[in-house]
């Protein structure tokens, strides 16, 4: 159990010290440790809890890494990965937070940052063309997709009703 659990935690500060853009951009690099790598949970589970995870307040990974975390090793696991997942970019943080401003100013850091914006926006599509496949199976799950993509882009509902709704459709569709 506890060569689990370190595994577990190794994992998880992993995921957390390479993804970079915020929660949703750390989606497609968990997955692939913990569905592809580490198989603790499988894609429609993942998909699962991250449909879970997105209907509630707070922050997506933490939410996914209780989600797996307790599907490996139990709710030692669930926190040993909550905490793995945030620790790195905390600490981080905290060595840096008197620094922030200064550093935020630097031509060099600021074209960093333009330069990793793109990739975040990649890591969401290749997550979402990842993940497609088994979300959209058929012309129903399509429809939906396409209805919540649209009110999303036009309309200022916000994400967190359109996942409700979702969630509401598929219980009326019986999916």
């Amino acid at each position: 159990m506890i060569k689990k659990l370190f595994d577990i935690a190794l994992s998880f500060a992993k995921t957390g010290i390479t993804a970079y853009g915020g929660g949703p951009s750390m989606v497609p690099i968990l997955k692939a440790e913990v569905v592809d790598r580490k198989k603790w949970i499988g894609t429609e589970d993942f998909m699962d809890a991250l449909a879970i995870g997105n209907a509630l307040p707070g922050l997506i990974v933490i939410k996914m890494a209780a989600v797996v975390g307790t599907r490996a090793a139990g709710w030692l696991g669930c926190l040993i990965a909550m905490l793995a997942i945030v620790l790195p970019s905390s600490v981080a943080m905290f060595l840096i937070a008197g620094f922030v401003q200064q550093v935020s100013d630097n031509p060099v850091v600021a074209s960093a940052l333009r330069g990793l914006r793109p990739v975040v926006v990649a890591m969401l599509a290749y997550a979402s063309w990842d993940m497609a496949p088994s979300a959209l199976k058929e012309q129903r799950t399509i429809a939906i997709a396409l209805i919540a993509l649209t009110l999303m882009i036009y309309t200022g509902i916000h994400p967190a009703l359109v996942v409700v709704m979702g969630a509401a459709l598929g219980i009326g569709l019986k999916l």
